[in-house]
């Protein structure tokens, strides 16, 4: 059974009063369609934790393609200056044709600015 590595590059922009997030770009040798990998990822979540200032987001991944897939997502947390912030990553394994899961970017960058999640 091959598996495919598919590696995903995010970027979540963090505004006062709220986080937004899109997907980027993604690495996939096998892949020549531009909707393909690229599509399978949907940012559900952004947010900074209030007690512990540590950014996270969520994803759906779901695997529209035709062989199990391994994903491999990135995450950049940019102000809008677009100062990078922090970074994070996911990783979903062995996810079967069809098949949706769920992950958390979880950075380990405190930020030290105020921000609020909305």
């Amino acid at each position: 059974m091959t598996t495919t590595l598919i590696v995903l590059v995010v970027l979540a922009l963090l505004f006062v009063g709220g986080i937004v997030a899109v997907v980027l770009s993604i690495d996939d040798p096998d892949s020549d369609d531009p909707d393909g990998p690229l599509g399978d990822v949907r940012i559900t979540a952004c947010q900074v934790d209030s007690a512990t200032k540590l950014p996270h987001a969520e994803v759906t991944v779901t695997n529209r393609s035709s062989k199990p897939s391994d994903y491999l997502i990135s995450v950049e947390f940019v102000v809008p200056s677009r100062d990078r912030v922090a970074e994070a990553n996911a990783t979903v394994d062995h996810l079967s044709p069809g098949q949706a899961s769920q992950g958390r970017a979880q950075s380990l960058s405190q930020l030290r600015a105020r921000w609020s999640a909305g």
